[in-house]
């Protein structure tokens, strides 16, 4: 058994790997067991040390392009978790959207996206697959495209009060009352992305019920075990607490 911790915001975690069998493994995260898939990837060794990509110099075209570092829109995306570089997706000059994937993480043995927080231009990498890294090093540098919008002036306040209608709000479905069964957890505190599966499918060991994202990373959690869904108590867009039940499997 290896047990690793970690503090993250503020909040530890200690974690436990208990066995891995071929690309499934059990851990426990501060006493509470998972299941979780690995994805292994052939690593390829560069044949030269590979250093961090930066564009040439070349002559400014626009003022975000001056040299002078105060007037640079750049910015630096770090690691959030320790772990290990899988894939890297963008390369060098490349233009992202916000939410694009710029590369994925092997952390906690869990496949992590890491997410562009903002539009912009790719402007170095610093490390590249198979790369192992530590929380706050140094990812990405992009340099922000997005251009911020002035608030529109508000008009001049009429004299003459006006009878406001309230406005009635359409009544939000209700998530599904938890019932008795196995409760699969929130591992971290995050934001539902995508809920897979629906009441009443069967699902084996190491599919994926719904997707978190969690520190600007997207994490699949998988199921522990086979079984029936019977109860779903999140929904997209809801967020959750660290312990907060998911769903329930019978």
């Amino acid at each position: 058994m290896k047990k690793f911790k970690f503090i993250i915001d503020g909040i530890k975690y200690e974690v436990s790997v208990d066995e891995i069998e071929q690309n499934v493994a059990s851990i426990e995260v501060n006493g509470t067991p998972f299941t979780v898939e690995i994805e292994r990837e052939q690593k390829v060794l560069p044949t030269a040390p590979l250093r961090p990509i930066k564009q040439a110099a070349s002559a400014p075209q626009s003022a975000t392009c001056a040299t002078e570092p105060t007037k640079s829109d750049s910015f630096i995306v770090k690691s959030p978790l320790p772990g290990s570089v899988m894939k890297v997706l963008v390369t060098v000059g490349q233009s992202v959207k916000r939410g694009d994937v710029l590369l994925t993480m092997e952390s906690m043995k869990m496949e992590n996206n890491i997410l562009a927080e903002k539009d912009g231009v790719i402007k170095a990498l610093f490390v590249e697959p198979g790369k192992n890294v530590l929380q706050d090093d140094k990812l990405v540098e992009m340099e922000s495209s997005e251009t911020v919008v002035a608030p529109a002036p508000k008009p001049a306040a009429s004299t003459a009060p006006k009878a406001e209608t309230p406005k009635a709000e359409a009544p939000k479905a209700a998530p599904t009352p938890v019932a008795g069964g196995f409760k699969v957890r929130a591992p971290l505190p995050g934001s539902v992305l995508k809920v897979v599966v629906t009441e009443g499918q069967s699902v084996k060991r190491g599919d994926v019920l719904l997707t978190l994202e969690s520190m600007k990373m997207e994490n699949s959690i998988l199921a522990e075990k086979d079984g029936v869904v019977r109860g779903i108590s999140v929904e997209v867009g809801k967020n959750v607490q660290q312990d907060d039940v998911l769903l329930v499997l019978e």
